[in-house]
């Protein structure tokens, strides 16, 4: 019966102790309330959307570059470069998102597209060094995260190159049959 007890009461401070720590884990949003903002108003623009969220992406990359040039070197350094690195992938993540969900509406990306293609080689180029420049001991406290941003912008890029061909062929599609319904009239 004590046994019992003491098991049951084990039981309830290790369920205490998960519920607490799960509260204390926060989900962190990688967009100001300004870029929110922006996002929220050009999301009838999908080609202006991209624009924002390629502008936003690069900001964080330039960001963890000026941290890595600072003449001064913050004792957090490494963390606040993981940060970056992370709100950089979701904002990959997010980027891929819309281009799939924009380019199954049948909406025109090309545009959008090809500055994804410039940013993602700017991207693979920028995250190459960070590991190439960084000191291991810092490199080891972000290169889970820095392993998979280089991972997402390779596939990025690949994907934005094959949806930018198939937009493409469907353009030419559109004008050659408009063209023919042209000629029947």
């Amino acid at each position: 019966m004590i046994r019992k007890l003491r098991l049951d009461g084990i039981a309830i401070l290790v369920l205490v102790f998960v519920a607490c720590a799960a509260a204390q884990v926060k989900s962190r949003d990688p967009l100001t309330e300004k870029e929110v903002d922006q996002m929220r108003e050009s999301a009838d623009y999908p080609n202006k959307r991209l624009e924002l969220m390629i502008g936003f992406a690069r900001a964080r990359i330039t960001s963890i570059g000026e941290l890595r040039s600072a003449t001064k070197v913050p004792p957090d350094r490494p963390k606040q470069i993981h940060d970056l690195l992370e709100d950089f992938l979701t904002l990959v993540d997010e980027i891929d998102d819309n281009v799939d969900m924009y380019s199954s509406h049948k909406a025109d990306l090309r545009k959008g597209l090809k500055l994804l293609i410039e940013a993602d080689s700017e991207w693979q180029l920028r995250l190459r060094q960070l590991k190439e420049q960084s000191p291991p001991e810092e490199l080891e406290q972000y290169s889970f995260v820095l392993t998979n941003a280089a991972e997402t912008v390779k596939d990025s890029g690949d994907g934005a190159r094959e949806t930018l061909q198939e937009q493409n062929k469907l353009a030419a599609e559109k004008k050659l049959n408009k063209a023919w319904s042209e000629r029947k009239d």
